[in-house]
C-alpha cells in the first residue's frame, strides 16, 4: 500500500474535484504534507477522514458540524454521531417509501389511462375531492401560465403523493363564451386544500389529442344534459388526465371534461 497520493489520485479516487479537496484543508479538516517539490501528499489517515466526509456529506451533515467531530472523534462522540445518522437514515427510508408509494400510484393510473374509451358521454359518480385553485386569466395561454405558478406553489407535496390531477374551471355562465376561470389541482391526499368538489353524478367525456376542442364538446355534453333533463352548475371541469408530464406525443394525450348534473 502506498504511503503517500497525489491530490489527483485522490480527486480520481473519490470523484471529489480538486478544489473541494483544497477546501477541506483550508477548513482545517484535512492536513497534508508537502514534499520537497512542494506537492501534496496525502496519508491514510487523510483518506479516512475523506470516507467521513463523504458519508456524512450525503446525510446532509454540514462542514462545520463534521469539522467538529472529526477535532473531538472519540467512542462517545462517534456513537452520537451514529445516532443521529441513523435518524436521518430513517427518515431518507421513509421519504423513499412515500416517494415509491407516489410512482406505483402514477403507473396504476397510467395504465389505468390506456383503457379510456374516448369520444363517449358517460355518466360517473365522485366523492367529495381535495381541491387547491387559483384564478386565471381567460386566455388559455396566460391559463397555463397560472397553472405552473400553482403547481410550483405546491410542488414538493405533489411530486411526493404522485396522486393528482390539474386543469381548468371552465365559466359556462354564457355558453356562447366558454372560458378558463380558475386553474386548479386536486388529489386525495393533498395535506392542505382550500375548498372539496361535491360529492355526487357528473357528466363526462374523454378525448384524445390537442387540448384545443374542450369547447367543441362542453357544448355537446350541454345538449345532452338538457336533451335529458339534467340541472348543470354554470361551470365545467377541464382535467389533464395525460399531458407533457407524461409524454411529448400529443396524440397520446388525454383530456376529461367534467360537469356536475342534479
Amino acid at each position: 500500500m502506498k504511503n503517500y497520493y497525489k491530490i489527483n489520485e485522490i480527486s480520481k479516487l473519490y470523484n471529489i474535484g480538486v478544489d473541494s479537496i483544497r477546501y477541506y484543508e483550508e477548513l482545517g479538516i484535512l492536513h497534508p504534507k508537502r514534499a520537497s517539490n512542494g506537492y501534496r501528499q496525502y496519508t491514510t489517515n487523510d483518506i479516512h477522514r475523506l470516507n467521513v466526509i463523504r458519508d456524512l456529506r450525503s446525510l446532509g451533515f454540514s462542514m462545520q458540524s463534521i469539522k467538529a467531530y472529526l477535532e473531538n472523534q472519540s467512542i462517545s462522540s462517534s456513537l452520537a454521531f451514529m445516532e443521529k445518522e441513523e435518524k436521518i437514515i430513517k427518515e431518507k427510508i421513509k421519504e423513499l417509501k412515500r416517494i415509491e408509494e407516489s410512482v406505483k400510484i402514477r403507473k396504476k393510473s397510467l395504465r389505468q389511462s390506456q383503457k379510456i374509451i374516448p369520444n363517449q358521454i358517460q355518466k360517473e359518480h365522485f366523492h367529495e375531492r381535495k381541491c387547491v385553485a387559483l384564478k386565471s386569466s381567460t386566455n388559455r395561454s396566460d391559463a397555463d401560465l397560472q397553472l405552473v405558478r400553482l403547481s410550483k406553489e405546491y410542488e414538493k407535496n405533489l411530486f411526493i403523493i404522485g396522486n393528482f390531477n390539474t386543469g381548468y374551471i371552465l365559466d359556462m355562465s354564457d355558453e356562447n363564451d366558454i372560458h378558463p376561470h380558475s386553474v386548479f389541482i386536486v388529489g386525495d391526499n393533498l395535506e392542505s386544500y382550500e375548498f372539496l368538489l361535491p360529492e355526487g353524478d357528473y357528466l363526462t367525456y374523454y378525448y384524445k389529442g390537442k387540448r384545443d376542442e374542450s369547447n367543441t364538446y362542453i357544448k355537446a355534453l350541454l345538449t345532452y344534459a338538457h336533451t335529458h333533463g339534467y340541472e348543470i352548475d354554470d361551470y365545467a371541469m377541464e382535467f389533464f388526465i395525460i399531458d407533457d408530464h407524461e409524454t411529448k406525443i400529443e396524440e397520446e394525450f388525454i383530456t376529461q371534461l367534467q360537469i356536475k348534473i342534479k
